[in-house]
């Protein structure tokens, strides 16, 4: 095989990551397969681009290998979104991944010195969900415009409950199965509702955008066109139907009606959709079918890079700038749950062998990648699955769907203990974490839970509860200290409260998996009947990948062997760049490279079980506290 710095060229993948907690960008290299590589075919696709295009949608090719680029990647820490209100802080997001690009290219022209190279990609993941007011040239109004997952308002909440009053048992339910999501504050349509009821400057949004879509919008400086977005970021919004693609008729009806009393003259004869953005895949191939008249031109927009003049005429600044993204290409942004996903190399699951990736960065997640078509009669299996009641399904692309569950707090939990404990010093937050462990392995293996200490109980919910009641206005508590209670044991019941509520989403997915009924169009099943499920957990997210000790709890808890992949580090980003390099074809299963595997603990499943009653009831006893 050719060494590859023989090739003319190096395709390069851009990966931006705008997360809640940090904005990052990372440069991967994108090298083709054996054969091509034998003949330097990576030079040859970049002279002719419509070959990088093509290995997004064709299973005809061979699957590309991405690696990561050493030491080109920038993270900017910030936090984006402001705590229970759910405001972006759009502004400092869009000059933060701006600078982030900026430092890659810098680092990218440093390691190429004497060697070629073109940026050949440009791909987002973003905070899901995230939705941003713009004027009539694309520009954010400002942060009392924007909506978020990390919305946990009173005004919000009450909402919530309006619309369920409205809707009945019934209603909520078909919506939930249409949307994949439950009737929520960290969803759009109540945050829409309290907007367009409560907000003075409302009618100044022309339309509704991601954050992944203005930031193309002001690199390509089309002032004429309103970018789409893709199924992927709509999907989380929770007003797009999963099944069909399309946004949910029934909740942009409700919008229009329960939002204002004169709605058509506040929205217009054509009510609220023209304020939607269209829907398209990432890729942007779905672009010009769709009915909204904003998606049409798009797809030559995404893939003509950084022009020198905007369409006033005046000069675009990004040319001078990042002349190495002048042809690129732009891909639409996806969640960065799918991105994390498929950066875990969980993009494509057996129903006997399940992939479930499990993230814990500042929030936490588990989710399982299926196979369903946006189609009337999709092939994969029957498009009638059903939701269960604690997860959410939502759009990976227009081929997969992504079931699971999530926590608007995970490792946030143990930075918070950390403040408030003062164990913010290395050094004492490693003796407090050697004390947590002993306190573990103390109670796993004890028969007998007569300790004071060994009752602390932790419902996580400081900034509110998604998964799995999604209950609005949900608190967090702490419940069974005594004066023997230490920082250790506060630590402790932080630890264990948030891999309890992962077990109980992880009950659920799994439930959902062994479940699932699947037939071919011939109506034959592709396993035989009473095979076992053999799942396993690959675990994602800094605060997960760095701390054993959670690793091992939740192994114990859940009764699943958690792996740790070797090539997944900073998942998100590498899914981005799995993603746009076209490497995960459906039925496409990457290869783990373990490198940490906690397995089950012989003897644990009681305590845990004990342990989750325990939470169980402290949160059915608190519960009714909560705003309503």
């Amino acid at each position: 095989m050719t060494d590859p710095g023989q090739c003319t060229t190096h395709e390069i993948l851009l990966a931006v990551d705008a997360g809640s907690s940090s904005i990052r960008c990372t440069a991967y290299e994108r090298v083709e397969s054996k054969k091509q590589d034998d003949d330097c075919a990576g030079s040859d696709v970049l002279k002719n681009r419509s070959s990088l295009e093509r290995t997004t949608t064709s299973n005809s090719l061979p699957s590309p290998i991405i690696r990561t680029l050493e030491n080109v990647s920038h993270t900017i820490k910030m936090a984006s979104v402001v705590p229970n209100t759910g405001y972006i802080r759009i502004n400092e997001v869009l000059a933060a991944i701006d600078e982030c690009i900026d430092q890659v290219l810098r680092l990218l022209r440093l390691q190429f010195l004497s060697q070629k190279y073109e940026v050949v990609a440009v791909g987002i993941s973003t905070f899901v969900m995230n939705l941003i007011g713009v004027n009539e040239f694309g520009k954010p109004i400002g942060e009392s415009a924007t909506l978020s997952y990390a919305c946990n308002r009173e005004d919000v909440v009450r909402e919530c409950q309006k619309l369920e009053d409205y809707l009945g048992n019934e209603g909520t339910r078909k919506i939930y199965q249409s949307t994949g999501a439950p009737i929520h504050p960290a969803y759009a349509l109540p945050q829409l509702l309290a907007f367009y009821r409560n907000v003075g400057n409302a009618n100044d949004v022309y339309r509704w955008q991601t954050i992944s879509s203005i930031c193309i919008h002001r690199w390509t400086g089309d002032g004429r066109i309103q970018l789409p977005i893709s199924y992927s970021e709509a999907s989380w919004t929770g007003m797009l139907n999963f099944r069909t693609c399309n946004w949910n008729e029934i909740m942009l009806k409700l919008l229009e009606v329960l939002s204002t009393k004169d709605y058509h003259a506040f929205f217009g004869e054509k009510g609220f959709l023209p304020l939607m953005p269209g829907l398209v895949d990432f890729d942007g191939e779905d672009i010009g079918k769709e009915s909204n008249s904003s998606s049409r031109g798009c797809s030559t927009l995404l893939k003509s890079g950084i022009p020198q003049t905007r369409t006033d005429e005046s000069s675009n600044p990004y040319w001078e700038r990042w002349p190495e993204l002048r042809s690129c290409r732009f891909f639409l942004g996806i969640g960065d749950g799918a991105a994390a996903n498929l950066g875990s190399k969980c993009g494509s699951s057996s129903l006997t062998e399940p992939r479930i990736a499990i993230t814990i960065g500042t929030s936490a997640a588990a989710r399982v990648c299926l196979p369903l078509p946006a189609s009337e009669q999709p092939i994969s299996f029957s498009a009638n699955i059903i939701v269960p009641p604690g997860l959410f399904c939502y759009r990976v692309d227009r081929n997969r769907l992504l079931l699971g569950g999530a926590l608007t707090d995970g490792g946030s939990v143990v930075e918070w203990a950390r403040s408030l404990l003062s164990l913010q010093s290395k050094e004492s937050f490693d003796v407090c974490m050697e004390k947590v462990a002993q306190i573990y392995e103390g109670n796993r293996d004890s028969r007998h839970f007569s300790s004071p200490n060994s009752t602390i109980s932790m419902v996580p919910f400081l900034s509110g509860e998604r998964s799995t009641g999604f209950r609005g206005g949900a608190r967090a508590c702490i419940s069974g200290m005594t004066r023997e209670t230490t920082p250790a044991h506060f630590m402790y019941a932080c630890l264990e409260g948030v891999i309890l509520r992962l077990g109980a989403v992880m009950k659920l997915i799994i439930n959902v998996c062994s479940g699932l009924k699947i037939s071919t169009l011939e109506g034959e099943s592709p396993h035989g009947k009473g095979e076992k499920m053999h799942c396993v957990i690959v675990a994602s997210g800094n605060a997960l990948e760095r701390n054993s000790l959670w690793r091992q709890m939740l192994a114990d808890c859940t009764g699943v062997s958690v792996v740790v992949d070797a090539e997944s580090a900073e998942g998100t980003s590498r899914g981005v760049a799995v993603m746009i390099a076209g490497s995960t074809d459906d039925g496409n299963v990457e290869k783990l490279s373990v490198v940490s595997n906690a397995k089950p603990s012989a003897g644990a499943s009681a305590y845990w079980t004990q342990s989750s009653i325990c939470q169980e009831n402290l949160i059915d006893a608190i519960s009714p506290t909560w705003t309503n």
